[in-house]
């Protein structure tokens, strides 16, 4: 197969460190700003990739292996 070919994902894959990292990092930016709209933002991306790495169906599809 050429890299013609070949099907292009619709969205990258991390490993699952990548997404601790992710997690981890998000959290410490939204202490960043003050109480408000966009702390809360920032602390509901991470509580949703918490919701996400809580599911094995999820990372089992949506992660790197390996």
């Amino acid at each position: 197969m050429t890299s013609a070919t070949l099907p292009i994902p619709d969205h990258p894959h991390y490993s699952l460190a990548e997404l601790i990292e992710k997690r981890r990092v998000m959290l410490r930016y939204a202490r960043t700003f003050p109480p408000g709209a966009e702390r809360n933002q920032r602390r509901q991306i991470a509580v949703s990739l918490r919701a996400l790495l809580r599911n094995r169906n999820w990372l089992t599809n949506n992660t790197n292996q390996g």
